[in-house]
């Protein structure tokens, strides 16, 4: 007999114990998973650095959107003209970057609500505007949505929306995937931010009020009048829909004043009522 032979291996040596479809399935799952743990850190990672991209980039993403473009009446082009005055001299005693400007929009409608969001774009609802009654609650609502973009808040809630439709864009070979996005406007109005941000808006807002009217009287009528809207309509206004918690909000604003020693007794600035 010879010393080497080929012994015939065991019928079903190659294949497994389990049905088929059974590997099939644990293999899925280990792809599904490898893939959930790469969006996840793709995710976190874009949220992390979306606020060191150039505001100029931000700003590409949503210029020319029709969604923030309107025709006017004459009274509402007044109203808009209003608008533009008071954010201009906001802006001027915050510090904002070199390359960011911001651009205010009135919108004729009775939603009590105002938002911040790419680009330095900033939309006011009238609903919200004709219930403020001094130009200094008006000031601290532009400083409050200011804020929020000079602290890059908008591009770091939408980071993970962009970062999903990157990920869908290389898996369907989209050429344009950014523009397709922007296209769509729909992260014009869908950005929420975390408590943090809006304590920091609050506290951006503040200063900013002192700065240009030298006293803080007035700043926390914004938050009196949502409360006194709250309180009537027994639910927050849109304005204060994930942040409802208005009582502690204006407890640290007047515990910021007191710090500072800024003055509570300053003269509101009227605004016509219409």
């Amino acid at each position: 007999m010879d010393k080497y032979t080929n012994p015939t291996p065991p019928e079903g040596i190659s294949s497994g114990h389990e049905h088929p479809l059974v590997d099939v399935a644990k293999s899925s799952a280990i792809v599904g998973a490898l893939l959930c743990a790469f969006i996840l850190a793709a995710y976190y990672g874009a949220r992390y650095a979306a606020p060191l991209l150039p505001f100029a980039w931000e700003k590409a993403l949503v210029d020319g959107l029709p969604e923030l473009e309107a025709e006017r009446s004459t009274a509402q082009a007044a109203r808009q003209r209003e608008l533009e005055v008071l954010a201009a001299r906001v802006v001027s005693v915050m510090e904002l970057p070199p390359d960011m400007d911001i651009t205010v929009h009135y919108v004729e409608d009775d939603q009590v609500n105002a938002f911040a969001t790419l680009g330095g774009h900033v939309v006011v609802f009238s609903g919200l505007w004709k219930t403020l009654r001094s130009e200094n609650a008006r000031a601290m609502l532009l400083g409050h949505e200011i804020a929020h973009i000079v602290n890059r808040d908008p591009i770091r809630g939408a980071s993970g929306t962009l970062m999903a439709s990157l990920v869908v864009g290389v898996v369907f070979g989209s050429a344009d995937i950014f523009g397709s996005l922007a296209a769509t406007g729909s992260l014009l109005t869908a950005l929420h931010f975390s408590r943090e941000q809006e304590r920091q808006a609050d506290a951006d807002a503040a200063f900013a009020v002192n700065r240009l009217y030298g006293h803080f009287n007035g700043a926390t009528d914004l938050f009196e009048g949502m409360r006194a809207l709250t309180e009537a309509h027994g639910e927050p206004p849109a304005f204060l829909s994930s942040h409802p918690q208005l009582d502690a909000r204006i407890e640290a604003l007047d515990r910021l004043a007191r710090e500072n020693d800024w003055r509570l007794d300053g003269e509101k600035v009227p605004v016509p009522q219409s």
